[in-house]
């Protein structure tokens, strides 16, 4: 009987074991050690000059930050004493085609700039200290670091922290307290001439001097370490083994408790012919974790977050969790990790950050293809916040142009091909993701989180002169923004010598408390105005921040006498009816009929093919019969078609103008 309990016992603890921890238990694994230090492709054309471009795609806009292909490996700082101060590179700062850009803005991303440092082995890291200074860490026979007193415009070498060619993965911080630990900075690095060890170093003095604290543990097959500082100037060193590791030191990183498991998770992907970790056409991948602490002034200052990107058990070969702890480390909620993305695909979501603003909000971003489902190829950078302190996680899309990761891979080395290692998002008031592959390329982009957003219920309305156009704009959130917008307009071209005169209802003027709004924009044109297309331009402008939003839509202005249902009856099909009388002048009746509701277009064409009149662009309709009655008062004789286009259904037929 006691054997049958002790047995009994074991499967209970093997069963918790398994259901709560993240390894897939039949997911090949490797006990090999390797580098993830990254071998130079062919060079691009080196860019001239920094250049932020708006890409308004959708009703969010993202931000391009360089103007031609990096490297990969993003990431970014902001200034504790600035929340509106960023600095920002990838592994272009290698130099290897070109000049090794770091870019920085001081106005929260409105414009960005560039300025050079000496070339390097890539792998760049950034954080700040308390008193606003950058630093910038870097391979270079070692681990390199930079230094900017001046928000990122010029950079000083202050030489290498530590010289050693088996050098990879380093990771930098600053303690940003005002404690007695407030001059200290911290770097980790994995050290392969000791068995892919997690070495640590400090230093006491802003970067002028470093001292080696001691080989913190090992990890398998890369440990990629990460450091953060919270409350108290208490440094966490999180590094990858099985899951993630952490300890803690409570005296400025000269000493480090014992090692504790903040989660039981396994490497994402599958391990391919070249023994690495792959997801998607051998695009390597990892484990390592991403932490950072909340330094709010909320009821979860000091919680420790810990994200990472794992294949758990089952049919998904990648997903982001989040672990946490709520008293400093000693404890964490590794047995019940929360799943940070939403979706319900097997789908990948990998190359995972986190950072927590001084509201308390936690940020997470990752790759995700759960829009190619099931393809799960195509690629987007999505994001999430949480709210309660990293229970549960909100979820939205932050690039507004996807990518083909086997489109813009990086050979390596037969079947390893490399997008970076890891990517980063950082703020305190604003927070900014930086991430690269959107639209194809390797170009660096941002955007702003929290974000409002413009969108329109229609794309093109059509109105009379005298008469008025109504468009509801929507203005979806991303994240819970807040704040106060003004919203103007602007018309092109002149509609002299009448005018059209857009109003907002019920005001121009939005607060947001976290949800999406809209509002109706009713644009009066007066009996003189041209015949044409008209665009109007809405801009909104945030109050006393630097988030500014345009986007279009057009009026057409002509004689469009409108569309009249015809009786209760359904048709059993579509159908598109001869125009009646035809030939006609001006007037002649157009009728069609619509078996279920419908988007509807309706437009006249020219016998080349030029379009005349945009009758009904893409209005949905109700299911019934319709009769338009078209004025071609402002059309020369001739003959003309018009196409209908509902659902599936399309259909052409000719009519004749004769004046």
């Amino acid at each position: 009987m006691k054997k049958n309990s002790v047995l009994f016992l074991l499967l209970l603890f093997s069963f918790c074991i398994s259901s709560l921890s993240q390894t897939d238990p039949n997911q090949q694994t490797t006990n090999e050690k390797y580098r993830f230090n990254f071998i130079m492709p062919l060079g691009y054309a080196p860019e001239p000059y920094g250049v932020d471009a708006v890409i308004s795609v959708g009703a969010f806009d993202n931000y391009q930050v360089s103007t031609n292909n990096g490297f990969a490996e993003t990431d970014i700082a902001v200034n504790p004493r600035d929340p509106l101060n960023f600095v920002a590179s990838d592994n272009r700062v290698t130099g290897f085609s070109g000049t090794p850009w770091v870019y920085y803005t001081t106005n929260g991303g409105v414009t960005w700039s560039n300025t050079s440092i000496s070339s390097n082995q890539g792998d760049p890291v950034f954080c700040a200290d308390s008193l606003g200074n950058f630093y910038l860490a870097v391979l270079s026979s070692g681990i390199r670091l930079l230094k900017s007193t001046n928000k990122g415009v010029s950079w000083t070498n202050l030489g290498n922290i530590v010289s050693n060619a088996n050098a990879d993965k380093e990771w930098i911080a600053a303690d940003q307290t005002a404690g007695p630990y407030q001059n200290h900075v911290y770097m980790a690095y994995v050290n392969f001439a000791t068995g892919a060890s997690v070495d640590f170093h400090r230093s006491t003095n802003n970067g002028a001097s470093w001292s080696f604290v001691g080989n913190m543990g090992t990890g398998t097959p890369n440990p990629g370490p990460d450091i953060a500082v919270g409350p108290g100037g208490r440094v966490y060193l999180a590094w990858y083994n099985g899951g993630t590791v952490v300890r803690v030191s409570t005296d400025g990183g000269a000493t480090f408790n014992a090692q504790v498991q903040a989660s039981f998770h396994s490497t994402p992907g599958t391990i391919n012919g070249s023994g690495r970790y792959v997801l998607k056409t051998d695009i390597r991948v990892n484990g390592m974790p991403h932490i950072a602490v909340d330094m709010s002034a909320t009821s979860r200052r000091g919680y420790i977050y810990n994200v990472y990107a794992t294949n758990p058990p089952g049919p998904d070969g990648a997903d982001i969790f989040c672990t946490r702890s709520t008293d400093g480390g000693v404890t964490w909620s590794s047995g019940s990790p929360v799943r940070v993305n939403d979706d319900a695909t097997f789908t990948d979501q990998w190359m995972c950050d986190v950072s927590v603003d001084l509201q308390g909000r936690v940020w997470a971003m990752w790759w995700d293809s759960r829009n190619d489902d099931p393809g799960n190829l195509m690629t987007e950078t999505y994001g999430a916040v949480s709210t309660d302190g990293g229970l549960t996680f909100q979820n939205f899309k932050i690039s507004n142009q996807n990518f083909n990761p086997a489109a813009v891979k990086i050979f390596q080395a037969a079947n390893h091909y490399y997008l970076g290692d890891y990517q980063g998002i950082a703020g305190r008031t604003i927070t900014m993701p930086f991430y690269t592959g959107q639209n194809n390329t390797l170009q660096d982009f941002t955007a702003y989180l929290p974000d409002y957003g413009i969108s329109f219920s229609k794309t093109i309305d059509s109105i009379n002169p005298g008469s008025t156009s109504v468009v509801r704009m929507r203005n979806p959130v991303m994240g819970p923004y807040a704040g106060t917008v003004t919203y103007t307009t602007s018309v092109s071209p002149s509609p002299a010598p009448g005018t059209l005169n857009p109003t907002f209802s019920p005001s121009n003027v939005r607060t947001f408390t976290g949800v999406s709004d809209s509002v109706l924009i009713n644009t009066t044109s007066t009996a003189n105005v041209p015949i044409g297309l008209y665009t109007v331009t809405v801009t909104g402008t945030e109050s006393a921040g630097p988030r500014v939003h345009t986007r279009s839509y057009q009026i057409r202005v002509g004689n469009f006498v409108g569309i009249t249902p015809i009786g209760s009856e359904v048709p059993q099909i579509y159908s598109l009816q001869q125009n009646y009388p035809n030939p006609f002048n001006p007037l002649t009746n157009i009728k069609f009929g619509l078996p279920k509701a419908s988007f509807v277009t309706l437009k006249v064409y020219d016998l080349l093919g030029r379009e005349v009149a945009s009758l009904i662009n893409n209005m949905n309709m109700t299911a019934g019969n319709y009769v338009y009655d078209f004025n071609a008062a402002n059309i020369p004789s001739g003959i003309y078609f018009y196409k209908l286009s509902a659902g599936e259904f399309s259909e052409v037929k000719k009519m004749t103008l004769i004046k």
